[in-house]
């Protein structure tokens, strides 16, 4: 008798236990698998678990090393958490293979979408293509994968970088009077937002043949210590009127080589606050804020919305390009 009752009370122990373990998140187990397989993962949980409805997902990110990138990261979590989301951070740290591997290995993790900003536009949509032919939601989101909607794609959610570029264009050529000696800092070469950012620009100097770029364009890799070596490298050479930058971080960089109002018209897009700080401190004249935050958070609402089984009402999700300088910065802080 007492060895009967001493297997019931173990048996009993033991559903406990199996019970218990059913009804936690899942979350530990997948990312910690993503910790040590992909690095730099941070992790935003709702409160409640797949069994409570939530859904398991995951954003890649090019990297995460500017204040951009940062508050991308930042909407993506608020916006998880909003939604009782299970979602995954991973950054791919400017490597396109790696990339490939999260989300190849998001996908074997299960999970039910992934959002991605792309590395190599070019390159990436085979494995996005392989991840939607086994039932993962792809969302591409900051910039876009080339010909995205033939890859798998279920929808982009960005600014409209092109037309970035002609506001802050058109803003240095107002401020210029339409003439002067002007230089460019790009990011990364091949980078599908900096390309539609140049283009931006084209499109407005075109109609200002006294606005003269006195050196070709100088790739910094959207970052703020080479744009400042480039920039000291370039006040030594020439005589600048304006610094165009295609993000904010760069823009900081030719701030501090240039200096607190240096004269030089210095700009940037994407409405960071180390950038609103250089404008109110005077080392940068504007930015174009197109807030990289909502892009991450609209694609994670279009991610939950494709899950139910709804319709988007357009696959294309485009932010808003807003002009802030010392007028107005202090609205947006």
């Amino acid at each position: 008798m007492k060895k009967r009752l001493m297997a019931i009370l173990m048996a009993g122990i033991l559903s406990a236990g199996l019970l218990a373990g059913c009804g936690g998140s899942s979350s530990a187990s997948s990312s910690d698998t993503a910790e040590k397989d992909a690095a730099e993962t941070t992790e935003a949980e709702a409160g409640s678990d797949a069994a409570a409805g939530g859904y398991k997902i995951a954003l890649i990110q090019q990297h995460q090393t500017n204040a951009f990138q940062i508050a991308v990261t930042e909407a993506a979590e608020a916006k998880a958490a909003e939604l009782g989301v299970e979602l995954t951070i991973l950054s791919a740290d400017q490597d396109a293979a790696k990339q490939i591997s999260q989300i190849e290995q998001c996908t074997s993790e299960g999970y039910q979408a992934i959002l991605f900003e792309p590395v190599d536009p070019d390159g990436l949509g085979d494995a996005a293509q392989a991840a939607a032919d086994k039932g993962v939601i792809m969302i591409n989101v900051i910039s876009a994968c080339t010909d995205w909607e033939n890859h798998g794609i279920s929808a982009l959610s960005c600014g409209d970088n092109v037309t970035a570029g002609e506001t802050e264009m058109q803003h240095v050529a107002d401020l210029l009077g339409g003439k002067g000696n002007i230089a460019i800092l790009t990011g990364p070469s091949g980078d599908a937002g900096g390309l539609q950012r140049l283009e931006g620009y084209e499109n407005v100097l075109k109609n200002y043949p006294d606005m003269v770029q006195v050196v070709e364009p100088a790739d910094c890799q959207w970052d703020t210590a080479s744009a400042q070596g480039t920039v000291e490298s370039w006040l030594s050479a020439y005589d600048l009127d304006a610094i165009i930058c295609e993000n904010d971080g760069m823009a900081v960089g030719a701030g501090n080589a240039a200096g607190a109002d240096s004269g030089i018209i210095i700009t940037g897009v994407d409405g960071t606050p180390d950038g609103f700080e250089a404008i109110k401190d005077g080392r940068i004249t504007g930015t174009v804020s197109q807030d990289g935050g909502a892009m991450a958070a609209n694609g994670i609402e279009a991610a939950c919305k494709l899950i139910d089984g709804e319709t988007l009402e357009s696959n294309t999700i485009i932010t808003t390009n807003i002009w802030i300088d010392k007028e107005n910065v202090a609205d947006y802080e």
